[in-house]
C-alpha cells in the first residue's frame, strides 16, 4: 500500500459459474449512478473480515465464505481523503452452512444506496463497472480462475487468546485457562470464522486453545476435536507429529479452523511455505512470536499435482 489510508473500507467480488463462464455480481448505486463492486467503510471496532461479510450482505442480501483475497484499490475520496479498500473473492454461503449460525442478523441496504444487482460475465463487467480502478480486482480474480485457483479451501491457524499468566497458575498447565480479554477475543473471532466458512473445529486439548474456539463451536453446534500432537509438549519431544497434524488438515476438502500454541507456529509456517509455489500470493509471519495472541494466519488451499498448495495466506492481528 502506498499512503496511509484515511478511509479504509473492505468488500468482495461475488463470483459463480454458469455453463463454463465466470460471472460476477455488481451492484448499482443510485447516489453515484454507478456501478462497483460490494463494499463499505469499517464500523468502529470491526475487522476488515467482518466489515467485507456485513457489507455484501447489506449490499446484496447474501452470505458470503470469502475466498482468496484481490488486489486492494485505492484513490482519493471525498474532501481528500485516502481511501482503500480491501477485496476477496467470495461464494454465496449455502443455507446448510453451519457457519450461517454465527453470523448476525445484518440489515439490507436502503434503496436509496443499492436499488439494483447484475451478473456479468467478466467481459460485461469490464464495460459495466464504472471506475477503472475497480477492474483490478476482477482481473486478478479472472486470473485465478483460469489457473485454477479460485475454488479454494480455508484452513484459518489461530495462536490461542490472552491465558492466565504461567507464574500465577499452580495447576496442570493443559487447563490453564483464558483471561478476561482472551474471552473476548474469543467471542469475537466468531464472525471471522463464519465469514471463511469454518465447517470443522481442530484445537490442541489445552484449555486455553478450546476456549478460543468454543464460541464458535456454540455458535455452529459443531464439536471441537482434540489433537494430542499439537499441543506444545509433544513438539517438543516429537515435532514431525505436530506437521504431520497440520498436513492432514490441509488435505481435509472443506473450510476448517485449528488453534495452536505460539511455539509450534515456527513449525507450522515451515509446512505451510514448503506447500506453496512461485504463483501463490500473500506471505507468513516471519519471526517469533509470529502471531499475537488471538491472531489468525488464513491459508487458501487447492489441490496441486504433489498434494495440497497454498495459493494464497493472509494474516490478521485485529
Amino acid at each position: 500500500m502506498g499512503k496511509k489510508a484515511d478511509v479504509i473500507a473492505a468488500g468482495a467480488l461475488l463470483w459463480r459459474e454458469r455453463q463454463g463462464v465466470l460471472e460476477v455480481l455488481a451492484i448499482h448505486r443510485p447516489r453515484y449512478d454507478d456501478w462497483s463492486w460490494p463494499k463499505g467503510k469499517a464500523d468502529p471496532g470491526e475487522t476488515i473480515v467482518e466489515t467485507a461479510a456485513r457489507e455484501v450482505f447489506e449490499e446484496t442480501g447474501r452470505y458470503v465464505t470469502l475466498g482468496i483475497p484481490l488486489p486492494q484499490v485505492e484513490y482519493a475520496a471525498s474532501g481528500g481523503k485516502h481511501k482503500v479498500v480491501h477485496y476477496w473473492a467470495a461464494r454465496a454461503q449455502s443455507k446448510k452452512n453451519p457457519a450461517r449460525a454465527a453470523l448476525p442478523d445484518w440489515k439490507r441496504a436502503p434503496r436509496s444506496e443499492v436499488d439494483d444487482t447484475k451478473w456479468l460475465t467478466v467481459a460485461m463487467a469490464r464495460r459495466r463497472i464504472t471506475r477503472e480502478v475497480d477492474l483490478g480486482p476482477l482481473e486478478a480474480l479472472e486470473e485465478a480462475w483460469k489457473t485454477g485457483r479460485l475454488q479454494t479451501r480455508a484452513l484459518v491457524i489461530a495462536r490461542h487468546a490472552h491465558a492466565r499468566d504461567r507464574s500465577s497458575w499452580n495447576l496442570s498447565d493443559l487447563a490453564r485457562p483464558l483471561k478476561r480479554e482472551g474471552a473476548l477475543r474469543a467471542d469475537r473471532l466468531t464472525i471471522t470464522f463464519a465469514a471463511y466458512g469454518v465447517t470443522y473445529l481442530h484445537s490442541s486439548p489445552a484449555a486455553r486453545c478450546v476456549m478460543t474456539l468454543q464460541p464458535y463451536a456454540t455458535a455452529t453446534e459443531k464439536r471441537i476435536r482434540l489433537v494430542e500432537e499439537l499441543t506444545e509438549r509433544t513438539h517438543d519431544k516429537k515435532s514431525h507429529k505436530t506437521t504431520a497434524a497440520l498436513t492432514a488438515l490441509m488435505r481435509k476438502s472443506s473450510n476448517g479452523a485449528v488453534c495452536v500454541h505460539r511455539p509450534t507456529l515456527g513449525s507450522l509456517i515451515d509446512v505451510l511455505k514448503a506447500a506453496t509455489d512461485k504463483h501463490s500470493t500473500g506471505t507468513f509471519p516471519a519471526s517469533n512470536p509470529y502471531l499475537p495472541p488471538g491472531g489468525l494466519m488464513v491459508a487458501h488451499l487447492v489441490d496441486g499435482p504433489d498434494g495440497p498448495l497454498v495459493v494464497a495466506s493472509e494474516t490478521h492481528v485485529d
